[in-house]
């Protein structure tokens, strides 16, 4: 919530966080993962997710690609599909921009734990470190 107060789209704050647990910092990277905001800024893939995907590449690049985002996609899809029918910022949003509010520190939430069990369950963290 910190982080979103002060000015940080879900995908920026997906980020951050994988920097903090890795005791850096890179407001470039920060910067340029702001391209993934609001769904690349046209409502489409949820910048939670895609920045959660960038969260985990910071860990290992061909982990992330081979088994670790596609561990933490399938979660998403079972988890948030059904709710609002697919993955995409406007759909999970609706036409309520309330729905930011209330879904998206949830999903963030939600995500952020899964991708620290993920990370956990193949040796890249001690989640009760990261917590």
């Amino acid at each position: 919530m910190e982080l979103g107060m002060d000015g940080y789209c879900c995908s920026q704050i997906m980020v951050i966080l994988g920097l903090e647990m890795q005791g850096k910092t890179n407001p470039d990277l920060v910067q340029a993962v702001a391209g993934l905001c609001n769904g690349l800024f046209s409502g489409e893939t949820c910048g939670i997710i895609s920045g959660a995907a960038c969260m985990l590449s910071l860990f290992d690049r061909e982990a992330a690609a081979g088994y670790l985002i596609p561990e933490l996609v399938a979660w998403f899809k079972d988890a948030y599909m059904p709710l609002y029918g697919s993955m995409r910022c406007q759909d999970i949003i609706g036409d309520n921009l309330g729905n930011r509010l209330s879904r998206c520190p949830e999903i963030m939430s939600a995500t952020y734990e899964k991708s620290l069990e993920i990370l956990a369950e193949y040796g890249y963290i001690d989640k009760a470190c990261a917590l």
